[in-house]
Formats: C-alpha cells, structure tokens, sequence
C-alpha cells in the first residue's frame, strides 16, 4: 500500500567524529535504502574537536527521539525504528542503543555496527597488524578519539567508549560487520563477542579482503554492493517479527 508506514534507520556517518559530511555517504544510503525497501535518516551531527563528546551524542540521540514523535509525517512506522553507522558512526549507534535500553524512550528493533570504533585503547592485535598502509591508520585513529574524547571520565563512560559496558543485556539485536584489512576489525568482533555473551541477538559478518570503508567504495569494490545488500537482507530479517 503506497499510505503504509515504513521501518526507517536513523544513520550517523564515520568520519572519526570530525571528518565527513551527509554527502559522503548519500550513495551508499540510497543504495541501502533502495535494496532494504526502508527510510534513512542521515543525521549531521556536530563535530569533534570544537564539539567534543557527549555533543555529537546527544545530537544523535535527540534526532532519534525527533523521528519517533514526527514518524506519522516522515510516513515511518514508530514500532521499527533501528539505528546504524559506520565506523565512529557505530560507535555513536552503539551508545544510543545503549542509551535507548536504559532510558525506556524507545524500543529499537534494531542496531546496525559497520566496522564499530568502540575501544579507545587502539592496542588490539589488528590495530599493531595494520597499523600502516590500510587506509586508515592507528595513528590517525589515536588522534580521532583524543579528539572526541577531551575529559578522562568520558573513557569510563559506555555512551563513548561502548566496550567498557558493564552489561549490553536488553540492547537492541545487533548486526556487526568488520574488514579483514582494518585497524577496527578486532575492536568489531570483541563488541559482538560481548553482545552475544550478554545475550543480544547479534549477526556478525567479516568480509575478507576489505579494508575500512568498504560499506562506500562501490566505485572500487563490488563487494559494497555485497555489503548493502547483506546489511538490507539482515535488518529486514531482524524487522521481520514486527511486520
């Protein structure tokens, strides 16, 4: 029916929380959209260093909450509503769903992790293997969360750093996807490691061969298209209880 209400993804874009615009990631969207037949919200957040943790956060969060109370005129269905990123971008989708859970706000049915940014320590044995020539590098990844990160209390804080969670119990069902090539790969699989552990439904696909960006290199990879098309596939499957 042309009037029925659609799920939708509330989506916040990777970029290191400084870098990057909506337009960076408006081909890759609409291909999402297109494949998974569902609204996207691409949200421009304030950034890092001029707008440091929680700001971006809070941004994000508040434009969830914005799409729940204006779903009617956005023509979303306000029971299947998900969130998702890629990179810092999942980190920010990672605290709102926490955040999500511990308010009561919302029910979200689901959280999107494209290659997830969620340990500030950058010491795993992906961020040494490929420290250098992938594309983006530890050193840059360093530099990215001291910027976003400018108190030490936010380190502790679950919102910032999602590993350092006491418990994901009651999150949303998460979908992760990580690169084979990329400093974030072990970060990816250790969050839906403690997911599954703490009982959240919880997909996880490496894609071997890739580096990080690979969701948006459609122009390099037709592995992107892979990747669209698999993220579709698994947040309809995720949907599907509800419809």
């Amino acid at each position: 029916m042309k009037n029925t209400p659609l799920p939708a993804l509330v989506y916040f874009h990777g970029g290191g929380w400084v870098l990057n615009t909506l337009d960076m990631c408006e081909q890759p969207l609409r291909s999402l959209a297109n494949k998974g037949q569902f609204i996207i919200i691409s949200v421009a957040y304030q950034k890092a260093p001029e707008h440091p943790f929680p700001i971006p956060f809070d941004d994000c969060y508040e434009t969830l909450m914005w799409v729940k109370s204006n779903a009617a005129t956005l023509g979303i269905d306000p029971e299947a509503i998900g969130v998702g990123g890629e990179s810092s971008g999942a980190n920010l989708a990672a605290g709102v769903a926490m955040k999500a859970r511990d308010s009561g706000d919302i029910d979200l049915k689901f959280q999107a992790l494209i290659y997830p940014a969620v340990d500030e320590s950058c010491s795993s044995d992906s961020f040494i293997s490929f420290a250098d020539g992938y594309g983006l590098t530890r050193k840059s990844m360093q530099w990215f969360w001291a910027q976003y990160l400018q108190k030490s209390s936010d380190r502790k804080n679950p919102y910032a750093v999602p590993i350092v969670a006491k418990s994901l119990t009651g999150v949303a069902p998460a979908i992760v996807i990580t690169a084979e090539y990329d400093v974030l790969l072990d970060d990816g699989y250790a969050y839906a490691e403690k997911l599954r552990k703490d009982g959240v439904k919880t997909l996880y696909r490496e894609y071997e061969g890739q580096i990080h960006g690979c969701f948006s290199l459609a122009a390099i990879t037709p592995d992107s298209e892979k990747i669209q098309q698999y993220l579709a596939d698994e947040i309809n499957s995720l949907l599907a209880p509800h419809s």
